[in-house]
This record gives structure tokens, sequence and C-alpha cells, in this order.
């Protein structure tokens, strides 16, 4: 029952706040929203451009333990990728972590559909993409509330795994947003798909800088006045825990 009213206040929550994480998309881009975060998939790559999502200090109180929940994405077509990951020497990566998606079942088996993962280096999922996932939801429960756009950056040439030909990013980005004190503040990162043993506040960069590299137009409706001011810093989410 305790869970059932937490994912009741959450969806309210939501509702209020417009989506203000959903990028700007285009008539021909693939929008899927499921419980716990929205998705933009790319065929061409098999994975996401971006998954986003809206994630409160309550819905950081884990009830749920992650499992083995790989699937197809039931809403889109052609996302089982179950065999290209086998002995391909990748992780399946989340980009919505499962540990943000513990607050009810449903949000975490949704967070293990196909659709939001992405082949990984094994120490990078495992290290530093984890750190700064845990990074995030320490600001979550700071703040009270944070929006949240991560995905892979894609190149020209990239290594692809499996039958299915699913590519193997690069680099990949998170985004986020928050309201501090009646101000807007954003922050940027990028972080190489490799062995890289760096701390990941060492790949803080603006959100601008995110936008030029992906073309992805993010927090699109805030004002612009704001938008055009936030966008532009860099450090502005301190302190790191």
């Amino acid at each position: 029952m305790r869970t059932f009213t937490l994912l009741i206040l959450c969806l309210i929550y939501r509702g209020v706040f417009a989506q203000l994480e959903i990028p700007r998309f285009g008539k021909n881009d693939t929008i899927t929203t499921h419980l716990g975060y929205s998705v933009s998939y790319n065929s061409r790559y098999k994975q996401a451009n971006w998954v986003a999502y809206l994630l409160t200090r309550a819905e950081t109180n884990k009830r749920y333990e992650r499992g083995e929940f790989f699937a197809p994405d039931p809403l889109i077509t052609g996302t089982d990728f179950s065999i290209d990951y086998q002995k391909s020497g990748y992780d399946r990566g989340h980009l919505a972590p499962a540990a943000d998606m513990g607050y009810s079942m449903e949000t975490m088996v949704q967070s293990f559909y196909y659709s939001n993962m992405s082949p990984q280096v094994p120490r990078f999922n495992r290290g530093i993409w984890k750190k700064l996932e845990m990074q995030v939801r320490n600001w979550a429960v700071e703040f009270d509330s944070l929006y949240v756009v991560t995905g892979p950056i894609f190149d020209s040439i990239m290594l692809t795994i499996g039958p299915h030909r699913v590519a193997v990013p690069k680099a990949y980005y998170k985004v986020l947003l928050q309201k501090r004190n009646g101000t807007w503040e954003g922050i940027g990162f990028i972080l190489p798909n490799s062995n890289t043993k760096v701390d990941f506040k060492d790949y803080v960069t603006s959100i601008d800088n995110v936008e030029e590299i992906t073309g992805i137009d993010f927090f699109w409706k805030i004002d612009d006045k704001i938008e055009i001011k936030l966008e532009r810093e860099k450090y502005n989410f301190y302190p790191f825990n």
C-alpha cells in the first residue's frame, strides 16, 4: 500500500512540472514513455538517443532490489538484443539506472528493457559511471528533485556487437537540471566509454557543450534567457558528495 501511494504521488509530481526533462524532438522521432522514464529510441544504432526522467527525493528510497529482468521493450518492436550482448565483452549498461527506479516493481522491471541498455566497457559501467549515478541520487536527496537526461554519443565509425549490430558508443553524456533557492541550475558530463580511472568530476562540462556535440536541445521549455545562462555555466552544482 505504501509503495502504491508513493507511486501515485510521484506521478502527480511529474504532472505538475510539465516534463521539463524531455529534450526537443521532431515529428519523426520515436518517443516512448514508461512509468519511470521516457526514451527516444534510435533503430539504426539499436539503443536510445536519450532517456529522461524526473528523480525525486522520495524515489531514491529504494524498496525493490535489482534482478535479472533484461527483456525486449514491449512498446518498441525489434528490441530483443540478448544474443548480441552474450560473450561480447561489454556490459548491458543502464542509461536510466535501476537504482533510480527501485521505488516500485514496475519501474524496476521497465529499467531492464533493452531500449534502456547500451554496450559499456565493464570497468566503465561498474566504476566511474556507477559513481556518477550515485552522485545524481545524492543530489536528488539534497535538492528534493532533479531532472536527468542521459544518452550515448554516436560517431560516424563505431564498433558493433552481435548479429543485430548494436553500436558501441565511444562516450556517454548526462545533463542535469534543478532549482535551488528559486534559481535554475544545470550541469553536464561527457565520459569516455573506456577503462579510464579518472574521477567523473574531471569530465564536468557545460550543457551547451553537450548540446553542440550531440545536436540535442535540452531543457528547451524553460524561459530562453534562463536557459541560455544556465546552459552556458559549468560549475554550479556543487558540492559533490
